[in-house]
């Protein structure tokens, strides 16, 4: 069972990627792979082709995107989508998802954090 590997998009808290790379968890931001600027969908594809679950604070744009990709038989290694509300609270509910999921349970999954808060 392979662990999960998380891509945060642009505008994801520091604080998110800090909490899972010290659990040991394999993390890649967008400014770390250079990918700073890219559309949306070109940021979804980039995780996909490297096998990463990305983490956005769009949730406007990215659930239309998943649904648009499976929909158009195009994969993808999980999104998850949250508020920017409360860091510390993300980086809890990332936490529990990396924790209860594996790779191969993400594909083509759309998750939203906020149901996560508290686990």
């Amino acid at each position: 069972m392979a662990q999960i590997k998380v891509y945060l998009d642009e505008d994801v808290h520091h604080l998110i990627a800090q909490a899972l790379e010290l659990r040991g968890w394999e993390v890649l931001t967008t400014p770390g792979a250079g990918r700073s600027g890219s559309s949306d969908g070109e940021q979804i594809q980039f995780a996909a082709d490297h096998g990463y679950a990305i983490l956005s604070y769009n949730v406007a744009d990215f659930p239309r995107l998943h649904h648009e990709r499976v929909a158009a038989g195009l994969g993808h290694a999980g999104i998850i989508v949250a508020t920017q509300d409360d860091p510390g609270a993300n980086a809890r509910a990332m936490l529990a998802i990396v924790s209860t999921f594996s790779a191969d349970d993400l594909v083509n999954q759309l998750l939203y954090l906020n149901n996560w808060m508290g686990h």
